[in-house]
Parts: structure tokens; C-alpha cells; sequence
């Protein structure tokens, strides 16, 4: 069975964090910028603290995040807590959206664009007691001070610099700035946590050069018990590794993510379990529509891009064809960071070729940190 992510407060005051604690004793009275790496328990303490807000201050209050999966995700903490307020995905709190009848005869609900075919605005944005947004690296400042001016008391921002993957696309705002722009005009006060609590400590070897300008390395503030070795496996080809992933799942893996570079890539990974007769979950854009099918209520195995699993975790975390990865900036090595610190369990990378690809060797990374034969995972099973 999946990991159930939405821990208690007691298990928070358990484990002893005093960063976790402090946010959790933190008064309605100021704005906080709350930082933390992968697996700190940002997304639980931002529910944690709506709760908080709906039992002393009424139900006044929004919840932001960056992308449709994750707002999907987060619905089990929403259930566990109580909440009663539903979570907003930025782009349905920012832009306008229609009824529209299809051919099928279903009804949904659709963007409105204008003639250049760019989204159209809400003519007046949702207005809140209080603002909570998760994921805040991924904003620009213009939106960020978007959810200020829609927040008539306090916000509560929650976000990792080591995350922030759309710098390429957009001109993002660092989170350690934010006090600082915004700090005049606003009570403000930044609490870090340090701890990891999911990603375990051989992957955390791993991924620490794969990440872009992360913190000096200190195994202390890793707390998972697993112990398990990623591994960095080579086939023949793409079908070859996604038929590897198929017999891995079949000897009784649950909780399982394969993370694609690109959407097409997503595609093909899913025709390919077509073929083999076997049913996963999946989100991949395809033009201007977007294919999914993710239901996180389910252990069945769920395909997509980097950008997609953002602030998800899954038990077994497979990162296929490693050669198609273009290391083009920091904006795509972030992205690789990112989707490999989505385990609390297992990581398994792969690639097709007769050497690793050029980056992965440019990065000089020990092979003393991972196994390379599947041979001795089978042993491990």
C-alpha cells in the first residue's frame, strides 16, 4: 500500500522539528514565507495551517497551488482535515472559464482566450481573509503580488528555491526575495525547515549532483529509515526499459511513478503498456489538449512529465530513457532533481546506449553510489 503523506500534528510534535513546530505554534497575525527542501512537510503544514484558519478565523480563506496534479493530490489531506474550502489550480483562480457543450453532449468547463489566443483574465480576482499558496518558487513577482492584493489579512507562502523549474519560460521570484520586496509594506516573517522526511539517504547521495546551486550537503537532516541503493540500469532500448518497468511492477511493486522528460515521451511509454495489455494512469499535453487519466485514489502506476509530479511522492520512482534528457540550463537539470526526489523508497534510473549519457558523466557522479545490475534488484526482491 502508498504511503499516506498527510501525517498528523501529533507525529509533527512527535518527531521533534522544531521548524515544523514553530509554524505550527505560529500566530494569524503576520504573513509567513515558510522554505523548505523536498519532503520537509511544506504541502501538510500549508493544510495544516488552512485548518487552523478555518477553526479560529471562519472558512475566509484560498488555497493555491502550481499545477493540476498536485491540487488533485492534496484532496486527501483536504478530506483527512476537514477542509471545507475547495483548492484553487492557478490557472482556474487566475483566468476566466465558460460552460461549453461537445459533441459527446457532456458539458465542461473551458478557458476563455481572446484573438491571439492568450488566456483572458477574471475581470476581479478571488478576494480572501487569507492567502495560502504552495509552490510559490514557480510564481513570478507580478503574480505574486496578484495574491497579495487578493488577501485582505495575511498570506502564508510555502516553496523550495532548489524547485523552481519555469525560469526558463518565465521570469520567476526567488522566495528568499520575497521578504525583502515585500517586507515595507507587510509583516512578514520567513521560517526554513531543514529536515528531509521522505527521500532516503542513498538517493539523497545521488541526487545531490544533480541539483542546482542545493545547500552544502549534511546527511544528519535526513530522516528516512529506507536504505535501499537507487539504481542506474542500461537497456537496448526505450521498449526494453519500459518492458523492465513492466516486470518490476509485476513482482509486486505499488505506488509506482514513470517520469518523462517530455510529453511525447509520456505518450509512447503509455502506447507501449497498451501493447503489453496493461493499465496505467497518465497525463501528457498533446497540442492544446491535455490527455489525463491520474486518479490518486488508485495504486495503479502513474506516467508523466517532470513538471507534472511536482510535490507528489510515490513509493517506486522509475526515470526511463535518461538519453532523451537534454541538459540545455538549470531550469531541466532542476526538473531531473526534482522528479528524482519524488521517492520515499526506491529510485531507478534508466537508459539506452553503450555509455551513460554525457551529462551524467560530466557531472562526475561516484558509481559507487548506485547499482547498476538488475540482476542483483531481482536478489533484493
Amino acid at each position: 500500500m502508498k504511503k499516506d503523506w498527510m501525517i498528523s500534528e501529533a507525529e509533527i510534535y512527535k518527531a521533534k522539528d522544531f521548524g515544523q513546530i514553530e509554524i505550527l505554534m505560529a500566530g494569524l497575525d503576520k504573513s509567513y514565507v515558510i522554505t523548505g527542501c523536498a519532503g520537509s512537510g511544506k504541502s501538510v503544514l500549508a493544510l495544516i495551517k488552512a485548518r487552523q484558519i478555518q477553526k479560529e478565523c471562519g472558512d475566509n480563506y484560498q488555497i493555491i497551488v502550481y499545477t493540476t496534479s498536485l491540487c488533485r493530490y492534496m484532496e486527501s489531506g483536504k478530506k483527512d482535515l476537514g477542509l471545507s474550502n475547495n483548492f484553487f489550480y492557478h490557472k482556474e483562480w487566475k483566468f476566466e472559464r465558460i460552460p461549453k457543450e461537445y459533441a459527446d453532449g457532456h458539458v465542461y468547463l473551458v478557458y476563455v482566450r481572446d484573438m491571439k489566443g492568450n488566456y483572458i483574465p477574471k475581470k476581479s480576482l478571488p478576494v480572501a481573509d487569507y492567502t495560502i499558496v504552495d509552490e510559490i518558487q514557480d510564481f513570478t513577482m507580478a503574480e505574486i503580488q496578484e495574491f497579495i492584493n487578493a488577501t485582505r489579512k495575511h498570506f502564508l507562502f510555502f516553496g523550495d528555491p532548489a524547485q523552481s523549474v519555469y525560469g526558463k519560460y518565465k521570469s520567476t521570484m526567488p522566495v528568499q526575495n520575497i521578504c525583502q520586496v515585500f517586507g515595507a509594506n507587510e509583516k512578514i516573517k520567513k521560517i526554513p525547515l531543514y529536515n528531509n522526511y521522505r527521500l532516503p539517504l542513498p538517493v539523497a547521495r545521488l541526487v545531490q549532483y544533480i541539483g542546482v546551486n542545493l545547500p552544502p550537503f549534511d546527511e544528519d537532516t535526513y530522516k528516512s529509515p529506507e536504505k535501499e541503493m537507487p539504481y542506474v540500469l542500461r537497456y537496448d532500448s526505450l521498449e526494453t526499459q519500459v518492458r523492465a518497468i513492466y516486470r518490476l511492477i509485476r513482482m509486486d511493486l505499488t505506488d509506482v511513478a514513470i517520469l518523462l522528460p517530455e510529453n511525447d515521451l509520456v505518450k509512447q511509454v503509455v502506447s507501449i503498456f497498451t501493447k503489453l495489455n496493461y493499465s496505467v494512469e497518465f497525463k501528457y499535453k498533446e497540442g492544446k489538449k491535455t490527455h489525463d487519466t491520474l486518479n490518486f485514489s488508485t495504486t495503479a502506476p502513474k506516467v508523466m512529465t517532470y513538471h507534472s509530479a511536482k510535490g507528489l511522492q510515490f513509493e517506486n520512482v522509475f526515470i526511463p530513457v535518461l538519453e532523451y534528457f537534454q541538459d540545455d540550463g538549470a531550469d531541466r537539470r532542476t526538473a531531473l532533481y526534482v522528479a528524482m526526489t519524488r521517492t520515499y523508497k526506491r529510485l531507478y534510473v534508466m537508459y539506452s546506449g553503450r555509455l551513460l549519457p554525457e551529462f551524467w558523466q560530466r557531472l562526475n557522479i561516484p558509481s559507487i553510489l548506485y547499482k547498476e545490475s538488475e540482476y542483483e534488484e531481482v536478489l533484493d526482491f
